[in-house]
This record gives C-alpha cells, structure tokens and sequence, in this order.
C-alpha cells in the first residue's frame, strides 16, 4: 500500500473519530435537556415525555404490578442516563395507585427521600407519618436491584399506604447495571412481619456513604425523586427522619388559607420566593415518638430529645433558633403559621418545605458533605425568604454522634469543601445581579 494511500486512510480515520465526538456530545446535550435540568419535565423510558405537571401515567404502567422492568433477561436495559452518562435511571420504576390513577392533586405536598436498598424499610412509617404522596429513590448497583425489587413488592402487597401513595425510582451506575433475575424466588408469599425484617437486616456492600465500591450519589438521587412529583410543593428529607403527625394537611390547610396554591392572585407573589423551615430534632433510641409540639417539648424536658446536629455540627442547625421556637405558643386560629423568619448564614443547612420550581441539588456532591448546604446556600443567592413554621418539625431516631460515620467521612468533606468553593464562584456568574452571598 502507498504512503499516499495510508495517509488518506489516516485523514479519513480522525474525521471519523471527529464526526462520533460530535454525535456524542448531541447526545449528552439532548440528555441532558431529557433530564430536565429546568425541573420542567421527565423522560419516560419507552421515550414519551412525562410532565409532573400532566400527570400521564407511563406506558404500560399498573398500578397493582410489582414492577415495570422485571425482564426474561437479567439485566435491564432501558432508562435515561444522567447529565454526566455514570448513572442509569428508571423514572417511575413503581408508580403508586394515586399516581397510576391521576389522584394525585398539585394542591398538596410531595415527600421527597432517597435510600440504598438496606433503608427501605423505613418506608414503613414514613408512609403512615406523612398519610400523603411519597416519591423515592433507590440507589441500587447490580444485584442489589434485584433485592429491592423484592422488598419493595413485599413492602405494597403488605402495606396499602406504601401501595396507594408511594413512588419508587431506580438509579445505579451504568458500570454496575441492575440485574433482577426472573427465577429467583420472590417475597410473594413471605409473611409481612418477615418482609419487614428481612429489609430492615438485610446487609449490603452498597450502603448510604459508608459504601465500599460506589459513591453515593445522594443529590442525584434527590433530583430523580423530587422529579417525579406532581405537586406544587415538595419537602426534601432524610430517610430516616419522621415528620410529625398531620404536618402535610396542616401545611395544605395552611397553604390554601394563604392562597399559596394561586400564583395569579397579588397575595401570593409575596411568597413566591419563601422557604418553610421545618426544625429538626434527634430522638433517643426506643424513646416515644412524639406525634405533636406539645409531646416534643415534654420529650426536651426529660432529656430524650434534642436538636439535631447538637453534637455534630451545631452551627449548620442554630440559625433555626431553636430556644425561639420552643417558646413559641401556636396559634389559636390556625393548625400552622409561620413563627418568625430567619436571614440565611453560612452554614446553616435547614430542612423546608418549598415549592416545586425551587433550585435542583448540585449533582456534582457524593458521599458526605456540602451536598444539601450548596442548595441551601443557592436558595439564599436567589433571592428566597426562609420562614419557621410554628408546629411543625422532624425527627432523627437516635443521637447523631462523631462515632456514627464512616471511616473515609472527613477525606469526603474536604473533598466536598473544594467543590463548595468552586460552586460558590460559580452562583457569581449565575446570579450576577445579587448582592447576596454564601457566607
């Protein structure tokens, strides 16, 4: 073959490498406008465009199936992939019968939550604490989807709560594909005390933070469930937090007396751009849960509640003013108000119930650190109010401890710190007509 030949050759192999760059960079750009960055819309797996907003069910959806993807195969193939191609997702892996029936009304309160498969048991009580709709996402690589796969059909055959309102989404990273075999024995007929307990012990390699093969991609994980909401407003928390009995119908009672749900009426322009606090606490172990303020303040008295984060990190908590709210009396006229507001400093990092358009979680934080505060901290950038809601809070079963964490936990947060700054220089440029900052 002539060197001309070969060279021509050549020439035609990097304009072929030239052309495949370009159709992959189309790609990820038309994935990420799929994922809805804007929080605007969802793509469905069989490609449909689902909008929260529409609340179309998926095609070949059930609401009585235990699932959309259990495949003759072992591994699934379909789903989206995230802005950065690392991680697959399943939007409405299992939808729940009001959202499979467009019973699902915008004037109300989503709970929004995120887990690895060995939390989904706290599901459970969630699902009775908040008697509403619930959208979850599970972090599940390789056969830890086939696990819960399992469980979460346990958990709908054994708990109509979970059945009626809650949402299940599936995510893992595409270089450890969920596998769900399809003759490996089910939980369909397992007695429902068992089910309970074999997702509250089952132990996992892939666990929230502490895992040893794959970092947790907790805000991605809380984009694809506050995602598949269709109310106008979400409350994003912890799994294994507890709202107090009543906080969603109260907030709703409260939001339709101050017309919040009405964005064309004067009066609620105001509230626009306004945050709802939610003050956090931590429960002793095996204490009484308390369902209302009055039980919560007894619990302080006697010692077995406390705020969170007291011992962890105190200043990440005390702009809520804790001392301020206890000693707030609730309102004789209405089951919830606002207490007072509250001028954002860093690091406060508050739990809240906010409306549906508010800012997306920084995809970039793993594991531990920085990764709800960058939000918090973008909340306050953009020019949003934050306000104590008198009566409402959550709980945390157990102390929060400096022994809790996980080995790598302070390599994680120092990493996580360099990204904070970064992304503090970047809210400059995205909101350059501010005069606020994270600090």
């Amino acid at each position: 073959m002539s060197c001309s030949m070969i060279n021509k050759f050549i020439i035609f192999l990097v304009g072929l490498i030239v052309v495949l760059q370009v159709v992959h960079i189309t790609l990820l750009s038309r994935l990420d406008r799929d994922r809805g960055r804007t929080a605007s819309s969802i793509q469905a797996e069989d490609g449909e465009r689902f909008s929260p907003r529409e609340g179309r069910r998926l095609a070949g959806s059930s609401s009585t199936s235990r699932g959309n993807l259990r495949k003759s195969s072992t591994k699934l193939s379909k789903g989206s992939l995230d802005v950065s191609g690392q991680y697959r997702i399943h939007n409405f892996y299992i939808r729940s019968d009001d959202a499979a029936n467009g019973e699902v009304q915008l004037e109300d309160v989503t709970l929004v939550t995120q887990c690895s498969v060995q939390n989904l048991y706290h599901i459970v009580d969630l699902s009775v604490r908040w008697d509403g709709p619930v959208s979850v996402a599970i972090f599940a690589p390789g056969e830890n989807a086939a696990f819960a796969d399992d469980i979460v059909g346990g958990l709908r055959r054994c708990y109509p709560l979970i059945r009626k309102y809650v949402s299940f989404h599936l995510v893992y990273p595409t270089s450890r594909e969920a596998i769900i075999y399809e003759e490996s024995p089910t939980l369909l007929n397992t007695p429902c005390q068992d089910i309970l307990h074999l997702a509250k012990y089952h132990k996992s390699a892939t666990l929230n933070y502490g895992a040893e093969k794959e970092p947790y991609p907790n805000n991605l994980l809380r984009n694809v469930a506050r995602q598949g909401s269709s109310t106008e407003f979400i409350f994003v928390v912890d799994i294994d937090m507890l709202p107090n009995e009543k906080l969603r119908t109260d907030f709703v009672h409260f939001a339709l007396e101050n017309r919040l749900f009405d964005s064309r009426t004067s009066m609620v322009s105001d509230h626009l751009d306004t945050v709802y606090v939610v003050p956090a606490f931590e429960l002793q172990l095996n204490a009484s849960i308390p369902k209302d303020k009055t039980k919560l303040l007894e619990s302080l008295q006697e010692g077995k509640a406390r705020p969170f984060y007291r011992d962890i990190c105190w200043k990440c908590q005390s702009s809520t003013d804790y001392d301020k709210w206890t000693a707030t009396k609730s309102s004789s006229k209405r089951r919830q108000d606002v207490a007072y507001n509250v001028t954002w400093k860093d690091p406060w990092e508050p739990f809240y119930i906010g409306r549906w358009s508010v800012p997306l979680y920084d995809e970039r934080f793993k594991q531990y650190g920085f990764n709800r505060i960058s939000q918090v901290c973008e909340l306050h950038i953009a020019g949003y109010g934050f306000s104590v809601l008198d009566q409402a809070f959550l709980i945390h079963k157990g102390w929060k401890t400096v022994t809790d964490f996980h080995a790598s936990k302070d390599e994680e947060n120092n990493r996580n710190r360099l990204l904070f700054r970064q992304f503090k220089n970047e809210l400059k440029v995205k909101y350059p007509d501010t005069d606020r900052r994270c600090y």
